[in-house]
């Protein structure tokens, strides 16, 4: 009899990391798994996954909170609200559970015979990381995090008891699920779609590329200004964000801000890079598999997920924290002038793709419950 298996996603604003991971969650199973979420930007996600979702919040589906296409709404603000409601779900018909989770959705019940598995992004960050995550929330929700912090802290130490098996997406984030819950860990990455990717033989070594949002913690202005001593070279700087009018202002000649820009464009601006930046702490950082599927090695800070992903120049060059300009421009110096080897960057970035991460969570929810889940 066909596994009966639901998933938990905290919620879906886009079709990112979080999202792609339990897209690919979805072949886990011989039977349709019943997607739960506490918001869902449907418009956004591929038909199958949008039709999958059997139940999200009716709070956040109220006018003038819900989502609507890439205008964000403010369903964000009724976060107080999220324990109880993952915690009201009911999950007593299913042999598994997978919560996909960086906030709320770990913390669901199940009966004692279910299969919880949680895919842990990160531990939430507001409570837990409050000075790391500064960065990342400002203005009124800040605010209102750093009020409800403590409370969401104790029931968020609460909730991760629940879990029966934790994953992890790096090594990074299995530490943290360590230090805060005193829980093991298996570390599975997520799946990042390589065959989107491709490299060219016609790289071009002195265009360098940086693919982000523009915020404080992607360190946007230092690696522009690293740049500026670096006449020889050209940088080409894609993303949106806060920090877009003082970055525009401040631009080095040899340096070139894009908007955002489509999947495709992008697979062609990286097929032919000479090299990738990404210099800010990520929990995993999927852009960095991304380069490396399209031929272009890696300068990444030695911290978080980048230790996973980039070996030290075999894939590309790792730089101690902090990411100041004079460190920036030292390892793109020494990723320009050496010798990388496409074939090999793509090998690397084919030990994350969306197959070997159904391959390894398959085999471990089939060891916890004594069956094969996959069709």
């Amino acid at each position: 009899m066909p596994v009966r298996a639901a998933i938990v996603h905290d919620w879906f604003q886009g079709f990112h990391g979080a999202e792609r991971t339990v897209w690919e969650m979805l072949p886990l199973f011989a039977r349709q798994p019943e997607v739960f979420t506490f918001h869902a930007a449907r418009e956004l996600l591929p038909a199958p996954l949008a039709s999958a979702i059997v139940r999200e919040s009716r709070l956040s589906r109220l006018p003038g909170v819900r989502q609507r296409g890439h205008n964000p709404g403010r369903w964000r603000w009724l976060l107080p609200y999220m324990p109880i409601y993952f915690e009201r779900l009911d999950l007593t018909n299913y042999d598994v559970v997978v919560s996909s989770s960086h906030a709320c959705a770990a913390g669901v019940r199940t009966p004692v015979e279910t299969l919880h598995v949680c895919y842990c992004h990160t531990p939430m960050r507001y409570v837990w990381m409050p000075d790391a995550d500064s960065e990342r929330v400002r203005g009124p929700a800040a605010l209102a995090l750093r009020a409800a912090a403590g409370w969401l802290r104790r029931w968020d130490l609460r909730a991760s008891r629940r879990p029966d098996v934790y994953v992890a997406n790096s090594t990074a984030v299995a530490a943290r699920i360590r230090r805060f819950y005193q829980r093991d860990a298996v570390v599975i990455p997520p799946p990042v779609a390589v065959d989107e990717f491709h490299a060219r033989t016609d790289r071009e070594r002195d265009h360098f590329v940086w693919v982000h949002r523009l915020v404080p913690y992607k360190r946007p202005l230092e690696v522009a200004e690293a740049f500026r001593e670096l006449p020889d070279l050209r940088l080409t700087m894609v993303g949106i964000g806060p920090l877009a009018g003082e970055l525009q202002r401040t631009l080095p000649p040899n340096v070139t801000l894009r908007g955002w820009i489509e999947r495709e464009d992008l697979a062609e601006l990286l097929a032919t890079a000479g090299g990738f930046i990404h210099v800010g702490e990520e929990d995993f950082g999927i852009s960095m598999v991304e380069a490396l599927a399209s031929g272009a090695p890696v300068v990444a800070l030695r911290r978080g997920g980048a230790l996973d992903i980039v070996r030290d120049r075999v894939d590309g060059v790792l730089i101690d924290p902090p990411a100041t300009p004079a460190a920036i421009r030292r390892a793109v110096r020494e990723v320009a002038s050496a010798s990388w080897h496409p074939d090999v960057l793509r090998r690397r970035a084919e030990e994350f793709s969306a197959a070997r991460f159904r391959e390894r969570m398959a085999a471990l929810i089939a060891t916890k419950i004594g069956a094969e889940p996959v069709s």
